[in-house]
Parts: structure tokens; sequence; C-alpha cells
């Protein structure tokens, strides 16, 4: 007896468990197949009316790039020459469609999940990544990239005791929540002072506040220290930032 069907379901629910299809503020995010060189899956966003739509990576492609430490500043100069031949363009690193008949949606879905793909891949083989990195900076970027000017940067949140406190990164998110990306360096000092900023603001128990805690694994971090650093707030790996943030900005 042929196990054939059985198999195709198998696989069919498995896939069909990948591919997520979301309606954002403006538009449609859609999750396909397309997998990043550092393991994130493709997302593509689609926007339009009733005849034309647009689609784009969002900055997936260089946000990627950027959370594993590849310096990339002048996006459009250095990739423009990669897409153009392809009918795609870019702005602020980001890959888009022009203008196109919406019967054609699925097409473009694909088309720029795999420009996405390839454009990580060539900047992987091409750019070479800093062995020394400033993260601090690389998360702000990736946050401007992704966020664009809903993103405040040493932004000042009044804690429970009254106190006001420095987060290097807040998110204002399209449903009125806010999203801390605060960030720990490997020291005494940074992880006491992200723990107990955390810990003050977390007090208030606003369920309109979310609040992680970004470190450098690319640093030896001691399991004690990430435990410390965990009772300020949820940590996130430097590796997994763009993955996680995405995630929860998709699900506000």
């Amino acid at each position: 007896m042929s196990h054939q069907p059985g198999l195709a379901n198998v696989i069919s629910r498995s896939l069909d468990s990948i591919v997520s299809i979301t309606c954002t503020g403006d538009g449609v995010r859609v999750t396909t197949h397309c997998m990043y060189p550092s393991n994130g899956l493709v997302q593509v966003t689609v926007r339009g009316g009733v005849e034309t739509i647009v689609a784009s990576d969002e900055g997936g492609a260089v946000g990627e790039a950027l959370s594993a430490g590849i310096p990339l500043k002048d996006y459009n100069r250095t990739l423009a020459h990669l897409i153009r031949d392809q009918g795609l363009s870019i702005s602020d690193g980001v890959i888009f469609t022009p203008q196109i008949q919406i019967e054609a949606v699925s097409a473009a879905i694909i088309h720029v999940a795999n420009s996405s793909q390839e454009i990580e891949r060539w900047l992987y083989e091409h750019m070479k990544i800093k062995r020394t990195r400033d993260f601090k900076a690389i998360l702000a970027e990736f946050l401007k990239l992704t966020f664009d000017d809903r993103v405040s940067h040493n932004a000042i949140i009044v804690g429970h005791s009254n106190k006001p406190h420095k987060f290097a990164n807040v998110v204002l998110l399209p449903n009125g929540r806010r999203l801390i990306v605060d960030s720990a360096t490997h020291e005494a000092s940074s992880i006491n002072a992200r723990v107990v900023s955390n810990l003050d603001v977390r007090a208030i128990r606003d369920p309109l506040l979310e609040q992680r805690i970004v470190y450098d694994d690319k640093e030896d971090w001691t399991p004690a220290d990430l435990n410390l650093l965990q009772v300020g707030a949820t940590v996130v790996p430097f590796s997994r930032s763009s993955e996680v943030i995405r995630r929860l900005a998709a699900s506000a």
C-alpha cells in the first residue's frame, strides 16, 4: 500500500505551519519558505489597492546582515546594481517592486523573497564581518531601518520608584504598545544598571509595555551573568534579535 497521500498531507501541514499571512496597519506581511543565511525566514510585505500593489522585504536582508555584524552604510550604492536587472529597486535598505498589477502578487512575493535572500547571501560572501563590533550601534541601526521614526533612542521612562531611567531603544508599536529594546555589555556595571532600570520600570505593571534586554552572544557570557540579566527582563542573544523583534512587532 502506498503511503504517498499520507506523506503528502504531512508535508502540506508542515509547510503551512511555516508560512503565515498577517495583516498590518497598511498592508499584508507574508512569511515565506525562503531562508536567509542567518536561518531567518524571509518576510515580504504587500501594500496596494484594488488594482496594483507594491511588494517589499522591509529591509529584511540588510537588517539580517547588520545583526550579523556586517558593516554596511550606503545600502543603495552597494546593492542597487545587484537587483536593477531584476526589475527591483532599493531605498534605505528596503528592496521593493514597482507598482504592478494585483494579479501578479504571488509572483511578486516570490521574486522579492528570492532577491532578498540572494542579497543577504551576497553580503555574507563579499563583506567582512567585524570581529570587534559595536553591537549597540548595529542594533540601533537595525531598529531604525525596521521601524523608521517609530523608534526613540536614549528614551526616558519613569519607574515605579519615580526615578527616570534611560533606555537605548524604545519602539512605538501600531496598537499603542511600547517595546523597550535595551542593550547590555558584558561588564558588571552595565549588567547591574540594566537589571535595576528594567526591574523598576517592570514594577509599574504597564500592560502596554514590553521589555527585552539584548546581549552580544559573541562575548563569553557565563550562565550566572545571563541569569542575573534575566532578572531585569527577558534576554535575547544579539544573533537572534532581528527574528525576535520582528516577531514581537508582528504580534502587536
